[in-house]
């Protein structure tokens, strides 16, 4: 859970947000959009959608696209209300369903029953404790196409001020790549570190693309995986 921070301050944090345009933040990785945005059935999941500028883009974006025959669906997941307000108010009228939902647990999106062709994470990874990651990234992996794309942007240069006031921890993009391929996911880029776009002269971002295989293999891992822990939880069971 967030702390009471973004809550207090959602008006002013969303100004900021939506200060920048999606062009501005995800420049580096939008190379990736087209062939996504092609799919008039696309899938998109926006979490940590704040003030909503990331889902709006999307959205417009996808309806210029295909116009009537438009079916891409955009799931916008924020866990501030006061943050979802602004977001629903930013992303009217258009395709965009909201949700309360953060990770690790994900049950609100779980029960959406959907998967997704891409997952955005802009500016949220630094939030989930390193004792929650390995779980995050498995969740993330369950809902992820084959082919899926998952975007996450790593922010570098917390303060402890910060780490303490808005709940943050150091991110590592070794880290995560090791976490993505325990659940048979690949990198597909990792930019290097940019500086940040609202000026904060001690943050940097940077953004790893993660993918999921498109013929099936990528499961084989993950699969493995669970069936030797669960065999591991089985035995210890039976044992005590």
């Amino acid at each position: 859970m967030l702390p009471n921070f973004y809550s207090e301050n959602a008006k002013e944090l969303s100004q900021q947000y939506l200060s920048k345009s999606f062009d501005e933040v995800h420049k580096s990785w939008s190379q990736f959009i087209p062939s996504i945005i092609e799919n008039s059935n696309a899938r998109i999941l926006d979490l940590g959608a704040g003030s909503g500028r990331d889902a709006k883009y999307l959205a417009e974006l996808a309806a210029k696209t295909h116009n009537t025959e438009n079916n891409i669906q955009i799931f916008a997941v924020e866990p501030v209300q006061e943050l979802s307000i602004i977001g629903q108010s930013t992303t009217q009228s258009l395709n965009v369903k909201w949700l309360e939902d953060s990770l690790p647990a994900m049950s609100n999106v779980t029960k959406q029953e959907v998967s997704f062709d891409l997952i955005l994470l802009s500016a949220v990874w630094m939030h989930i404790p390193p004792s929650d990651r390995a779980r995050s990234i498995r969740k993330l992996a369950n809902i992820l196409k084959p082919g899926g794309k998952l975007i996450i942007s790593l922010r570098h240069g917390q303060t402890d001020e910060e780490c303490k006031q808005r709940k943050m921890h150091h991110v590592c993009a070794d880290e995560l790549k090791r976490l993505a391929t325990d659940v048979g996911l690949f990198t597909k880029l990792e930019t290097k570190k940019e500086e940040d776009k609202l000026g904060r002269n001690h943050v940097t971002w940077q953004t790893v693309v993660l993918q999921m295989p498109d013929d099936g293999t990528g499961a084989f891992p993950f699969i493995r995986h669970v069936a030797i822990n669960d065999g591991k939880s089985l035995l210890t069971s039976l044992l005590c």
